[in-house]
């Protein structure tokens, strides 16, 4: 079964990056620039990882974090260097993140589950 990555982030950009460097055959990666949409998704089908920008419109991955299952893995992503998140993250990435130190953490992960 694959490992089931979802990202959401108001910038396409990012998400095709994302897709172009981290897409392999173990794993399963949806991309959403959509808040209301990725809370539909994730309840229809829990990810293994959940990656968050923190800065969406009308809303916060913050926001959108505890709005799911707390058992879901999550990442938050930000520019923002005084993010204090209420939600518990496995780790938080500030942009521009490393691509590298990212897919480590997801093999890492991966491996993990």
């Amino acid at each position: 079964m694959p490992f089931k990555i979802y990202y959401l982030d108001d910038e396409p950009e990012l998400l095709e990056l994302f897709v172009d460097c981290f897409s392999a055959p173990d794993r399963m990666i949806k991309i959403f620039t959509d808040h209301s949409a990725a809370i539909a998704a994730i309840q229809e089908l829990s990810p293994d990882l959940l990656i968050l920008d923190y800065r969406l419109p009308n809303t916060t991955g913050d926001h959108v974090a505890m709005s799911v299952n707390a058992e879901i893995a999550k990442i938050l992503i930000t520019g923002d260097l005084e993010v204090v998140p209420k939600a518990h993250f496995l780790k938080i990435f500030r942009k521009p993140y490393n691509l590298n130190e990212l897919q480590d953490f997801i093999k890492i992960r991966q491996k993990n589950c």
